[in-house]
């Protein structure tokens, strides 16, 4: 009898001891985290566009590491501001605690980002300037400076007597707008060197057609620098045909497959290569500091890399070249 008594109380005590440790262990370790849920609407979601399929790998990198699934929407066309906004108002409606977006900006735009505000959802902007959108966290890269260093590595390639034709995609292009901001800077005591900004409108023949009518004018001149890949294919194209290779420097923007073969055949002299992985990672861990509530900087630049057929094999640059290959 006293030996299932004795059982009796040891049990009793045991559960006891059981439910104290549960209750404790819960006020100890805290509430627990709520599923976190975040969309990033990009610029373009065309799988042959590397750029932005590079932001997607990073974005998706942060995810992971921080044990969430994202969403991850946006239009074919980089140019298709109307498709993005719907995309952005469906998000909105859905309610996700935080929206990463690199938009295409117009007023419509402008609105349809104030709706976010007004829900309460959490906005990261990527690849965008602060001063376009002041009231909200930008993570971006210093497209003022990448147009700065174009300019640097013309008037070195040039032994310091830079005459440039530069070919932009349109003249409603932020970015570009910066850049060429970047270039009048580091230009400025060089008189003469900017000789004209040209418009392809994200066509490579309408790129070529500029620079064969400049190459077959006669007019003295030494540099193109091209903002976008399309034109940069398009001048690449015009150097070949009208063997102009080595006496017109060629300088361009970013990291295409078709770009690095440029810069391989040393038909491309030099390229500013933007990090849009790093722009994807740092998007998403900054819209998870704004969700969490942490200190989160209201401005975070990500530097870019000039890169040459000398140092594209190095392996800080063979990553940013080939960041599809790195990452497996």
């Amino acid at each position: 009898m006293r030996k299932q008594r004795l059982t009796l109380w040891l049990l009793l005590a045991m559960m006891v001891i059981a439910t104290n440790s549960v209750f404790y262990f819960k006020i100890l370790s805290g509430p627990s985290h709520e599923v976190r849920n975040v969309t990033v609407i990009l610029r373009s979601s065309n799988v042959r566009l590397d750029f932005w399929q590079a932001v997607n790998m990073g974005a998706e990198a942060a995810a992971k590491e921080m044990g969430f699934t994202l969403n991850v929407v946006g239009p074919l066309s980089e140019s298709d501001s109307d498709t993005q906004i719907q995309l952005l108002e469906e998000a909105i409606t859905r309610m996700p605690q935080a929206i990463v977006i690199a938009p295409i900006m117009n007023e419509r735009m402008r609105s349809a980002l104030s709706k976010a505000d007004e829900a309460g959802i959490k906005l990261v902007i990527i690849n965008m300037s602060p001063d376009k959108l002041p009231t909200h966290v930008v993570v971006s890269s210093d497209h003022i400076e990448g147009g700065r260093l174009a300019a640097q590595t013309s008037i070195e390639q040039t032994a310091g007597y830079p005459v440039i034709a530069m070919i932009s995609d349109n003249a409603n292009s932020i970015v570009s707008e910066e850049r060429l901001q970047g270039m009048q800077r580091e230009l400025g005591g060089y008189k003469n060197s900017m000789m004209g900004v040209y418009y392809a409108d994200n066509s490579e023949d309408r790129a070529y057609q500029i620079a064969e009518k400049l190459i077959r004018s006669k007019t003295m001149f030494n540099t193109f620098i091209t903002l976008s890949e399309s034109a940069s294919q398009g001048v690449a194209r015009a150097l070949k045909e009208y063997d102009r290779v080595d006496d017109i420097h060629l300088i361009g923007f970013d990291s295409s497959s078709d770009e690095v073969q440029l810069l391989e055949a040393g038909i491309m002299k030099a390229s500013i290569v933007q990090k849009p992985f790093n722009m994807g990672y740092l998007g998403v861990k900054t819209a998870l500091n704004l969700i969490e509530g942490d200190r989160t900087d209201p401005i975070t630049y990500i530097d870019s890399n000039v890169i040459t057929k000398d140092n594209m094999f190095t392996t800080e640059n063979q990553k940013l070249l080939f960041p599809f290959i790195n990452s497996k």
